[in-house]
C-alpha cells in the first residue's frame, strides 16, 4: 500500500479510495482550464489591450457598461489622449481669494401669484450693482421692473415632465430646472451657481467669504438640511434643503445640465424640487458639502431660540420668512426683517455670532448675540447649556418636542424667575478704525412678567440700566476658516448705559469675567 492509501485509510475515508480516480481527472482539467485562460489574458496584456480573450474575461462582471448620463464607450468616444487625472484635489483650501460677487449668479425660484408681495423679501438682501441673477416665475407678471430687484424670467414647459406624487405639485419640477436654466444663459465669469427661493434672505458677503474656502473648479453641491428630524427622514440627510440655498460650482452645474431632464424622468415620484435635485448629483457622485450657516428654518412661530443661539458659523441664509413671528418686540414682521438685515449689513462678518462673559460678584451671566439681542441671566449658567437653543419654536410637523429637531435643544426654563432680561437691538453702525458701535434696548415686557411672578431680585435692577451699549470688530478671515466663539466683558455703566466689549478669546480661556 502506497503512503498516501495507508494515510487515507488511517482517517477512515474509504470513499476517497473509490473516487480518487474521477477527482484526479477533475483537478487537471481545472488545472488546465487555468493555465489556458492565464495564458490568454498574459498574451492579451503584452500583445493587445483589445484582444478578444481579454474582452470575454470583462464581460463576466455584471456591472453596465455605461449609466444613462454618460456617453457610450465607443472607439470614437474614448479618443488617444485621456483627461489628465488630478491625484491631490484640493479640496477646502483657499484658493479662491479673487472671488467677487459677481462670479456669483443666483437662482430665485418664485411663484407669479405670491411673488407681488414676496418681492419684499428680495428686496432686503439684493445689491444690484454688485450681483447678478434672476426671479423664475411659471408665468409673466404685471409689475413694474426695478433697478432694486433682479430680472424676472419664465421657466420653460414642463408638461413633458411625468410627476407622480399625490401631495406635491409639479412645480418642483420647474423649480429643480433652474439651475438647468440659468446655466443654459451662458453668462461670462460665472464661477458658482446659488439656488434659492423668493421668501429668502441671504447674506451675499457671508456667502461669498464661505464660497472662498472652496475651489470652484471642482465639483461641489454645499448646503445645509433641515433642522426638523421629520424633514431630513422623509427627504434626506445627505441632502440640501433649497430653500435655505443651494451653492452648485460652475463644474458640477455644467454637468447637471447634460443629464437633468433624463434624470428628472427617473424619479416622477419625488416630492419637490430639492430631493429631485438630490437624487440627481447624487447619480453624479457628488457628496454633500454641510455648511451651518445655511438655514432651511423649517419651523413654524417664534425663532427666538434659534437667532439668539446661532451656530459659531457665519450667517448665510434664512428661509420660510412668512411662517415666522415677528422676530423683533412692537415691530412688525416685514419692519423686524429690515431692521435686522440693517445689521447683517453693516457687520455681516460677526452677524448672530455669540460671546460669553461673567459677572461673578452679582452672580450673572451675559450673552451678546450680534445684531440681534443680549441677554442678562440672573444666575451663572455654563456655556455646554447656553449653545442648545430654546425651544421657542415648532417644528414643521407643529410638534415641539426635542426630538423633532436634528440638533441640540434645551427647555425653555419653567421658573420666570430664572429667564434672561433681555435688550433687543435698537441700531448699530460703525465708527473709524472698524469699530462696530451696537446698541440694544431693554425689553420691559420681561421686567414685567417677573414683577407679576413676585421675582424680587436687585441683581440687575430695571432703573440702573436701560441700554446696553456693545463695541466690537469685525471678524477676520483667519475665522472663517478656523471659527471661535468670542468673549464679552462689561467696562462701565453710565447713564442708565451699561458698556461692553467684545473681542477675541485670550488663548486658553472660554469666556471673560
Amino acid at each position: 500500500m502506497r503512503l498516501g492509501d495507508r494515510w487515507l485509510g488511517s482517517r477512515g475515508n474509504k470513499g476517497w479510495r473509490k473516487g480518487s480516480s474521477s477527482s484526479r481527472v477533475s483537478v487537471v482539467l481545472i488545472l488546465l482550464a487555468a493555465l489556458v485562460l492565464g495564458t490568454c489574458a498574459w498574451i492579451s496584456l503584452v500583445f493587445s489591450s483589445r484582444s478578444n480573450c481579454w474582452h470575454a474575461i470583462q464581460e463576466w462582471q455584471v456591472s453596465p457598461v455605461s449609466f444613462p448620463w454618460e456617453p457610450p464607450d465607443t472607439q470614437e468616444n474614448r479618443g488617444l489622449n485621456p483627461p489628465p487625472v488630478r491625484i491631490w484635489p484640493r479640496r477646502n483650501i483657499n484658493v479662491s481669494n479673487d472671488l467677487s460677487l459677481r462670479h456669483i449668479v443666483f437662482g430665485i425660484a418664485g411663484s407669479a401669484q405670491l411673488w407681488p408681495n414676496r418681492k419684499e423679501f428680495v428686496r432686503l438682501w439684493w445689491r444690484p450693482q454688485d450681483m447678478r441673477g434672476f426671479v423664475w416665475l411659471e408665468e409673466p407678471v404685471k409689475h413694474e421692473q426695478t433697478d432694486s430687484l433682479p430680472q424676472v424670467l419664465v421657466s420653460e414647459d414642463i408638461s413633458k415632465f411625468r410627476y407622480t406624487n399625490p401631495n406635491g405639485h409639479p412645480s418642483g419640477i420647474r423649480i429643480a430646472r433652474i439651475v438647468h436654466e440659468t446655466f443654459k444663459l451662458g453668462l461670462p465669469d460665472v464661477r458658482w451657481f446659488v439656488m434659492g427661493d423668493d421668501d429668502t434672505v441671504f447674506s451675499a458677503d457671508n456667502l461669498l467669504r464661505v464660497l472662498k474656502k472652496y475651489d470652484y473648479n471642482e465639483l461641489y453641491y454645499i448646503g445645509n438640511p433641515s433642522e426638523s428630524h421629520s424633514s431630513n427622514t422623509y427627504f434626506s440627510h445627505l441632502m440640501a434643503f433649497g430653500g435655505g440655498g443651494i451653492a452648485i460650482s460652475y463644474p458640477l452645474a455644467k454637468a447637471i445640465s447634460k443629464m437633468l431632464d433624463g434624470c428628472l424622468d427617473r424619479y416622477p415620484s419625488l416630492f419637490g424640487s430639492d430631493d429631485r435635485l438630490h437624487a440627481c448629483i447624487t447619480e453624479l457622485g457628488v457628496p454633500l458639502t454641510r455648511e451651518p450657516g445655511f438655514h432651511q428654518f423649517d419651523v413654524h412661530g417664534n425663532t427666538f431660540g434659534l437667532l439668539a443661539t446661532h451656530p459659531i458659523a457665519p450667517f448665510v441664509s434664512m428661509h420660510h420668512l412668512e411662517e415666522l413671528d415677528p422676530i423683533f418686540p412692537a415691530l412688525s414682521k416685514l419692519d423686524g426683517l429690515r431692521l435686522l438685515t440693517n445689521a447683517m449689513r453693516t457687520e455681516p462678518s460677526s452677524f448672530l455670532q455669540r460671546s460669553l462673559c461673567y459677572d461673578r460678584n452679582k452672580r450673572l451671566t451675559f450673552t451678546v448675540s450680534s445684531g440681534y439681542v443680549v441677554q442678562v441671566y440672573p444666575s451663572i449658567f455654563l456655556p455646554r447649556d447656553l449653545e442648545r437653543p430654546e425651544i421657542t419654536f415648532k417644528a414643521w410637523n407643529k410638534k415641539d418636542g426635542g426630538r423633532e429637531f436634528d440638533m441640540d435643544t434645551r427647555k425653555a426654563l419653567k421658573s420666570r424667575c430664572s429667564r434672561p432680561f433681555r435688550f433687543f437691538l435698537k441700531d448699530m453702525h460703525v465708527k473709524t478704525g472698524d469699530v462696530v458701535m451696537s446698541t440694544y434696548k431693554r425689553d420691559n415686557s420681561v421686567d414685567e412678567t417677573k414683577r407679576r411672578s413676585f421675582c424680587f431680585s436687585n441683581a440687575f435692577p430695571h432703573e440702573d440700566v436701560q441700554q446696553i451699549l456693545v463695541e466690537s470688530k469685525p471678524m477676520t478671515d483667519h475665522w472663517f476658516l478656523v471659527p471661535r466663539r468670542q468673549c464679552c466683558k462689561v467696562t462701565g455703566l453710565k447713564d442708565q448705559v451699561l458698556v461692553m466689549s467684545v473681542n477675541p478669546c485670550q488663548v486658553g480661556r472660554d469666556r471673560s469675567g
